[in-house]
C-alpha cells in the first residue's frame, strides 16, 4: 500500500471514530435529559422529599444518584483541549512529528497571527506525514471514544440505581 492510500484508510477511519464520538455525545446528553426528569419527578411530581421516614430517604438517595448521574454524563460531553486530557498523561511524539489535526495543539502552538506558518508548516508535508497523521488523529480519538464510553456507561448505572431508588420509593409510599 501505498502514502496515498494509506492517507486515505487511515483518513477514513478518523472519519468513523469522529461519528462514533457524536454517538456517545449524543447518548451522555440523553442521560442527563433522564437525570433531569427523574430529579423534577421526585421533589415536584411525587413530592416524595415530602413524606416522612423511609421514602424521605429513598429520595434523596434517588436525588443524589441522579446528580451523580449527571455530573458523569455532563463531563462526558466537556472538549478535551490538551492531549494531557485526552490520554490522561503527558503525551510526547517524535520531534518530527507535529498533530496539527488536534485543535488543542494548532491553537497552542500557532496564534492567529501565524497562520501562514501554519499553512506552510502543513503545506510542507508529503503524503507520508499527512498519512501519519491521520493514523495518529484516529488514535487519539480512540482514545477519547474509549474514556467518553466509560462515563457514558458509569452515568447510565447511576441512573438506573436512582431508578431503583424512586421504584422503592414509591412502593414505600404506597
Amino acid at each position: 500500500m501505498d502514502d496515498l492510500d494509506r492517507f486515505k484508510a487511515y483518513s477514513a477511519m478518523t472519519e468513523a471514530s469522529r461519528k462514533w464520538v457524536s454517538v456517545i455525545d449524543t447518548k451522555a446528553g440523553f442521560i442527563s435529559a433522564l437525570c433531569g426528569s427523574a430529579i423534577v419527578f421526585i421533589w415536584t411530581g411525587a413530592k416524595l422529599p415530602e413524606v416522612c421516614g423511609a421514602v424521605r430517604y429513598l429520595a434523596l438517595g434517588a436525588t443524589a444518584m441522579a446528580l451523580i448521574s449527571l455530573f458523569l454524563s455532563l463531563r462526558v460531553v466537556l472538549p478535551r483541549i490538551t492531549l494531557r486530557q485526552a490520554f490522561g498523561q503527558k503525551l510526547t511524539y517524535s520531534e518530527t512529528h507535529k498533530p496539527i489535526s488536534f485543535f488543542g495543539y494548532v491553537a497552542d502552538t500557532y496564534h492567529p497571527k501565524e497562520h501562514m506558518a501554519f499553512v506552510a508548516h502543513v503545506d510542507a508535508m508529503g503524503e507520508k506525514e499527512l498519512a501519519r497523521e491521520a493514523l495518529e488523529q484516529h488514535y487519539t480519538i480512540c482514545h477519547i471514544l474509549q474514556q467518553k464510553s466509560n462515563g457514558v456507561a458509569l452515568a447510565g448505572r447511576a441512573w438506573l440505581f436512582s431508578v431503583a431508588l424512586i421504584t422503592a420509593a414509591l412502593i414505600s409510599k404506597g
